[in-house]
């Protein structure tokens, strides 16, 4: 168990940038949620008058008045002090304020240095591995807990992955995973929020050197596998039981994520590295070729100063009203839907490992509510309830963890069952 001494005075979740879009259902599903009664739960955020009309319009929204009685800290990103004192008050911190290359760091730094654990909704992969390369060693020793990208990057890809992995009839080798996000008749449009994240990746990625993070923070090569999950095209089709679609590469942070998981699986727990490939799947050949010609031209604007500046002032125009200001409605989310599927090849318990091809199938699906905003919430506060709850379950000592390698052992998948969020296989005719 944890080495840290929680002090009593602690809330048991402080969530800051509660009056953001995420943050707001971040706050619902907990108080709408029967696992968090009992505990102490406060917001944090900039402005008192902001927050105090974001719980006054939840309370109308949910009707349970006990949330506009939630207590309020006043914390800032760009003032170290606040954040501090607001760590102080605080066993887990969800951070729901991006994009977190720009504001994420400083609230890791107060969250390990005052004896709060930390979990986000990030996609970032720089700015999560920069943040086990920093803050590791000090969390280990603090006895805290720092798991990134809890929402739904990667919650979903991560655990389904290591879910396919122990219930393969074997040894795995390799999964292809496959996203597949249901709109309603409604549409669906994500909030700007996430769209200036994507704008911010892209722009820095000659900068990011994820390379020189990785040899960092994984400093001893992983055995070479032999046999690799095929090579794809840039769109090509997928016939899968039951998925039947076009595919193209899934740019989101889940592969970086599984490959940190597979990493730790194997130096701690001694299991076999699996190889993973992301893909992104559209049921019809012409939305799939429309998605990738907008993204290679979005690519290349976000790299130009004036270019970028366009996009960022201009989102919904800029990206045919996939992104908006005011987000999707409730209508849409309610409309909303996710399938994560995963296909995995690998050898049955009589093959020879490594000396001939894969050739045992086997595949898993998640499933879960609208993935932008109430299946992030679902998966983040999931894994707040397993960091305060499951402490025994956790990694013996405190440092920077993946999803799965924090939380595999942990009740994390009932939690999330009762959101809605669910993982099984799928039977192989």
């Amino acid at each position: 168990p944890p080495t840290v001494v929680m002090s009593s005075s602690r809330y048991d979740i402080v969530v800051y940038g509660a009056t953001g879009f995420t943050g707001s259902y971040i706050v619902r599903a907990l108080a709408t949620s029967p696992l968090f009664k009992g505990k102490t739960i406060a917001v944090a955020g900039r402005s008192e008058a902001k927050i105090r009309a974001t719980l006054d319009e939840i309370v109308k929204d949910i009707g349970i008045e006990a949330v506009g009685k939630y207590p309020i800290i006043i914390a800032d990103t760009s003032d170290e002090e606040s954040l501090a004192a607001m760590a102080k008050q605080a066993r887990v911190i969800i951070n729901a304020v991006g994009p977190y290359r720009l504001h994420g760091e400083p609230v890791v730094r107060a969250a390990v240095e005052n004896g709060a654990s930390h979990v986000d909704v990030s996609g970032e992969p720089a700015f999560l591995e920069t943040m086990e390369m920093k803050y590791a060693e000090q969390a280990r020793a603090k006895g805290v807990y720092v798991v990134g990208a809890c929402g739904w990057d990667s919650i979903p890809c991560d655990l389904g992955t290591d879910f396919l992995k122990r219930n393969f009839d074997g040894t795995l080798g390799y999964v292809e995973t496959f996203v597949a996000n249901h709109r309603g008749p409604s549409g669906y449009s994500f909030n700007t929020g996430t769209y200036q994240t994507l704008i911010l990746g892209i722009a820095s990625m000659r900068e990011d050197n994820l390379g020189k993070l990785r040899r960092a923070i994984m400093p001893t090569r992983l055995p070479e596998a032999k046999y690799k999950a095929p090579k794809r095209g840039a769109l090509w089709s997928v016939n899968e039981e039951p998925l039947k679609a076009w595919a193209l590469p899934f740019l989101g942070s889940d592969k970086s994520i599984v490959q940190r998981t597979q990493y730790y699986d194997y130096h701690v727990n001694g299991k076999k590295p699996i190889q993973v490939a992301t893909y992104f799947s559209i049921g019809s050949l012409f939305w799939a070729f429309l998605v990738t010609v907008w993204i290679s031209f979005f690519a290349v604007l976000c790299m130009f100063k004036p270019t970028r500046k366009l996009l960022q002032a201009y989102p919904d125009q800029a990206s045919f009203h996939m992104f908006k200001n005011s987000g999707p409605t409730k209508q849409q989310m309610k409309e909303a839907s996710f399938e994560y599927f995963f296909y995995g090849k690998g050898w049955g318990k009589e093959d020879k490992i490594d000396e001939q091809q894969p050739s045992k199938k086997a595949a898993a699906v998640c499933r879960g509510p609208d993935p932008g905003y109430i299946g992030t919430s679902a998966c983040v506060v999931s894994a707040a309830l397993a960091m305060l709850d499951d402490g025994p379950k956790l990694p013996p000592q405190g440092g920077v963890y993946t999803t799965a390698s924090a939380f595999r052992n942990t009740r994390i998948f009932d939690y999330l069952k009762s959101f809605g969020v669910t993982y099984e296989m799928i039977e192989q005719k």
